[in-house]
């Protein structure tokens, strides 16, 4: 729809992975002979030529989420920009926040037109944030991104306990090693080898 506006449309794919995984679906052939790649293992030349005809347009381009950082996808297309910028898809719930402002950023660039959203699968959402299969079927419309916004806090808050549990376990093993060449140095093999046992 925004290609034949005459926009000029960059989705964002979280890795290589998912981004093969939509190339090598039925969608990715419906979008027309206008469309280009952009991973992290193109030549430089490759990926310049694809990031400067990315806001022309109808062109489609798909990239990697490592491009939603600081690429600049500048429109000097009049066209493009008459008809309301480049739109920006980002197909995956960020875990920072912050990433998610930096792809949003890659649209209205320098005072320019532009657009952005969201297309997001259930199944994403329940494996990587837990979310129920029918959390939109429970909230208003209006509170959906409030709902994204928690789980993803939920999300963070288990991986940073995940963190500190395992960096406990590394101190005190850490520490346990430090004991046991004390003992070594000290020639008290009973205390090594009493040691040994709990690294």
């Amino acid at each position: 729809l925004m290609t034949k506006q005459k926009r000029s449309v960059v989705v964002f794919f979280q890795n290589n992975a998912r981004l093969k995984d939509f190339t090598s679906s039925s969608f990715y052939h419906k979008l027309g002979r206008q469309k280009k790649l952009l991973t992290e293992d193109m030549p430089k030349s490759d990926k310049d030529f694809v990031i400067s005809k990315a806001a022309t347009a109808g062109q489609v381009t798909l990239s990697t989420a490592i491009f939603g950082r600081g690429t600049d996808f500048f429109c000097k297309d009049e066209t493009v920009q008459k008809n309301g910028g480049v739109h920006v898809i980002q197909t995956f719930l960020s875990d920072e926040e912050s990433e998610e402002i930096q792809i949003q950023g890659r649209t209205s660039r320098q005072g320019k037109k532009g657009s952005y959203q969201m297309i997001l699968l259930n199944s994403d959402l329940e494996e990587q944030f837990g979310l129920a299969k029918d959390w939109k079927d429970n909230n208003a419309k209006k509170d959906w991104y409030d709902c994204l916004s928690n789980a993803r806090e939920k999300h963070r808050d288990a991986v940073c306990e995940k963190i500190e549990a395992n960096l406990a376990i590394a101190t005190e093993k850490d520490c346990n090693t430090h004991r046991y060449f004390d003992a070594l140095l000290a020639r008290d093999k009973n205390a090594a080898s009493n040691i040994f046992s709990d690294i």
